[in-house]
């Protein structure tokens, strides 16, 4: 299902981003004008309509033509002309530099199809080696043959050195961030202030409950009934107080329209503000559509089309805002 527009739509030369052409099967036979566009999933053509015929855009691949010598070179041909492309692949090697005290990067050879006919190579070699004694097995380390590092607010490492013994150290800082999952068996309680990122679970039967302002013997309660499927619940970016369902009335009024013959109608509302949403609705495919809507005073809305809808196959739906 896709939405319905009666009336033209102005971009004001504005892009138009990330768009997809209407995919057939088959050029359509019926309801043709110039201009239309479409993408034949049959032929993988872009086609538009110039007024008597469907015209592939760009002209049609009729050929290719692919030739090896001392490079490449390739000739399309299409019904809106012949065009020719030449790539140009020398015998070049690409030579090696230097890196530090070792050899750089392999030395790549190209032929002149472009093909990679031959590499030596000369990388860059580095060695973890640890020795234990040969009779205790012991691993003597100095602090520079041993570097571990912690992350921030996740975990600290340390290691110092006495005499022929290292330590290493790890422990928690005094403010964590736990990056990974983390399972608690039992009761988590935590004294200050706790910031939780990207919540996406929280499992409870007898819901959150709120203090309030004052520290008394009075709280709120925040739960959810029984679901009998996932929801979600959104909070609007805006700052004001939540209304409950019995403090929103008088604020929505829908009515149909559409007589056959006119392109402008009135429709009074009533609802006291311009600040409204007015959206547009086709009673028989119930398709969302569009047309020119003026919001002329605090009581009425004037719809106009560029073509008569039939009898009352419009419905109007009106919702006041704030």
């Amino acid at each position: 299902m896709a939405l319905s527009y009666l009336t033209d739509i102005n971009l004001n030369k504005n892009e138009l981003q990330n768009a997809v052409i209407q995919k057939l099967g088959t050029d359509p036979s019926s309801g043709q004008t110039a201009g239309w566009i479409i993408y034949n999933t049959t032929s993988n053509q872009l086609k538009v309509y110039n007024g008597s015929a469907w015209t592939n855009v760009g002209g049609d691949i009729t050929g290719v033509n692919i030739t090896a010598g001392t490079g490449l070179s390739g000739t399309v041909n299409t019904t809106s002309g012949q065009h020719t492309q030449t790539i140009d692949l020398a015998n070049t090697a690409v030579t090696a530099g230097s890196y530090g005290s070792a050899t750089a990067i392999p030395v790549l050879t190209i032929d002149a199809q472009g093909r990679i006919t031959g590499a030596t190579t000369a990388g860059i070699t580095t060695t973890l080696t640890i020795d234990g004694d040969s009779t205790t097995q012991d691993v003597a380390l100095s602090t520079d043959d041993l570097k571990i590092v912690g992350t921030t607010n996740e975990i600290e490492t340390a290691v110092t050195k006495s005499g022929t013994d290292v330590s290493l150290t790890i422990g928690l800082p005094s403010d964590v961030t736990i990056g990974n999952d983390l399972t608690v068996l039992g009761d988590l309680q935590v004294t200050g202030t706790t910031t939780t990122n990207n919540v996406e679970t929280v499992s409870t039967s007898n819901g959150v409950i709120f203090e309030g302002t004052v520290a008394d013997a009075n709280e709120g309660t925040l739960i959810a009934g029984a679901l009998s499927g996932d929801r979600t619940y959104t909070l609007p970016d805006a700052t004001g107080t939540v209304a409950l369902t019995s403090d929103i009335t008088g604020r929505t009024y829908a009515t149909s329209i559409g007589d056959g013959s006119a392109t402008s109608y009135t429709v009074t509302h009533n609802l006291g503000s311009q600040d409204v949403i007015v959206q547009l609705y086709d009673v028989s495919s119930l398709d969302t559509v569009f047309a020119d809507v003026v919001r002329t005073s605090t009581s009425v809305v004037t719809i106009d089309f560029s073509s008569a809808p039939t009898a009352n196959d419009i419905r109007v739906l009106v919702t006041k805002i704030g």
